[in-house]
Formats: C-alpha cells, structure tokens, sequence
C-alpha cells in the first residue's frame, strides 16, 4: 500500500510541480475533491480555485481550470491552467 501520492501538475508549457504528497486537495466543478495514497481511479474537470498540495507544509497553486487524473498505485497527474504559483 502506498503511503504518497507521486504527483505531477502540468501548466501550459511547462512541469509546475512533480514529486511527491501526502494529500491533495483540488477545486472540481462539483466541489472540492481530496486525494489520499490509494484513491479510486478518478478524471474530473477543475474549475478556477486553488490546487493545495500537503506534505509536512502545504504548497498552492492558483488555477483557472482544468483536469484531475487519478490512476492505479497513487499516481496523479493534473492538467491547469496555472495563474500563480504560491
């Protein structure tokens, strides 16, 4: 059993982020979806928010949009449209 996330979010043109997380919180259109070690396979849209990325510290990233990925043995991958990255 997995005890990280391994994560990578991608912006326009480049790798915003990529390594590893405890938990991540994302801003779906349905509402905010949080991501564990282990999660079910899942795709959603994101909406404009803010992508929270917790490991120890918490890191953020504000988006305009766009798409959550998560596959078999707690990878994730995130597709945005990052506006700042804090």
């Amino acid at each position: 059993m997995a005890t990280k996330l391994n994560i990578s979010i991608i912006g326009k043109n480049k790798i915003a982020y990529e390594g590893e997380a405890e938990a991540v919180f994302v801003p779906s259109t349905t509402g905010i979806i949080e991501v564990l070690p282990e999660h079910m396979q899942l795709v959603s849209a994101l909406q404009k928010g803010e992508i929270v990325l917790k490991n120890g510290t918490e890191k953020r990233f504000k988006i305009l949009g766009g798409v959550i990925e998560v596959r078999p043995h707690s990878q994730v991958i995130i597709l945005a449209d990052i506006i700042k990255e804090e």
